[in-house]
């Protein structure tokens, strides 16, 4: 008794009637690991490999944790199969939740995997969560808009997933119904706007994570199957806690760094060539926000200063200058062939 993917409700009827040790052994292991309340369904494994690994990338902390998320990506990629997955490797009803979420790491962590898995969820135009099931649920359209955000060119099953979760996602939104049958979690409206505002491509990393912070409801969010139960692997207090205060580090750390990046602007007179502090800013900003961590300070200043003489040097060519782009020639010549003030 307590085959993998059994309901534990049938263990429990099984012991009740069975008095089995095994049985008993399964049970206490499923109540233990979710704190009181269990899925209808357990193990839930790669539903937690999955879900840990998105956790931890939304909140900005993966970096703590690179060696288990490899374990985690590895896991998902072994049970991978061209029909999609579910909450658990052994269990043959896939689900398009769990496919599209395993589907988004696995490509954002360099896996091959094929766009035609979500052939299997679409028919006549429309995409579902279950083979036969007739309406789609909110969070499974909002993964599966995610899933459509690393597609690649002339992948049409994913531009039409894209076009079809977009607008299921603003349909509920319009009509204030972005609440879902699987889970309660803290913000899932705040969640599903951010992602329809602001495009993937678009999304600051930083921004993201800290948007993430106040939506993340860590161990108060409850999971709902046929009883209600918490999986404290994905959401839990700890993740949370660790997340603000790594933010905080870095933005203390980045103040010492702004700082000492103004000095630099002072030091070299960049006002008398025509850049203002909020230039200066602005540059430090969009570096900051999309290379964050303390240990990538030269990437982040490299990043910024870069900028700003970018912007220095494009002033000296202006658009509607007649020699503009013969100048701009001759100087990519001399720049690229290392030419400098003394000639050498």
């Amino acid at each position: 008794m307590g085959h993998s993917c059994s309901p534990p409700s049938s263990t429990a009827f099984a012991l009740s009637q069975t008095k089995d040790k095994n049985c008993l052994e399964y049970l206490n292991k499923a109540v233990q690991r979710f704190k009181g309340g269990v899925p209808n369904v357990y193990p839930v494994d790669l539903f937690e490999h999955i879900w840990v690994v998105d956790r931890l990338q939304r909140l900005g902390i993966s970096r703590y944790f690179v060696p288990e998320i490899n374990e985690c990506v590895d896991y998902i990629r072994r049970y991978w199969t061209d029909d999609g997955i579910c909450w658990a490797r052994n269990s043959n009803v896939h689900d398009i939740d769990d496919t599209a979420m395993g589907f988004r790491i696995l490509r954002l962590h360099g896996h091959q995997v094929s766009a035609d898995v979500f052939k299997n969820f679409e028919k006549g135009g429309e995409f579902f969560c279950f083979a036969g099931q007739s309406t789609g649920a909110v969070t499974g359209m909002f993964n599966l808009y995610r899933a459509s955000q690393v597609l690649f060119p002339g992948e049409k099953i994913l531009e039409d997933a894209k076009e079809y979760s977009f607008q299921f996602l603003r349909e509920k939104q319009a009509a204030n119904e972005l609440v879902d049958k699987w889970i309660i979690t803290k913000d899932l409206p705040g969640e599903v706007g951010f992602a329809l505002e602001i495009p993937w491509y678009a999304s600051l990393p930083r921004l993201e994570n800290r948007f993430f912070m106040e939506q993340y409801g860590g161990e108060d969010d409850v999971w709902i199957g046929k009883t209600l139960y918490r999986m404290s692997n994905v959401n839990n207090n700890e993740y949370l806690q660790l997340a603000k205060l790594d933010f905080n580090n870095c933005q203390a750390f980045h103040r010492i760094e702004w700082s000492n990046f103004q000095k630099w602007y002072e030091e070299c007179n960049l006002r008398d060539f025509g850049i203002s502090r909020r230039t200066l800013l602005f540059s430090y900003f969009l570096a900051a926000a999309s290379i964050f961590e303390q240990e990538r300070s030269k990437e982040r200043l490299a990043w910024a200063s870069t900028t700003i003489l970018l912007d220095i040097i494009d002033s000296y060519f202006p658009e509607n200058h007649g020699n503009s782009r013969e100048q701009r020639r001759a100087f990519i010549h001399e720049f690229s062939n290392g030419i400098s003030i003394n000639g050498r």
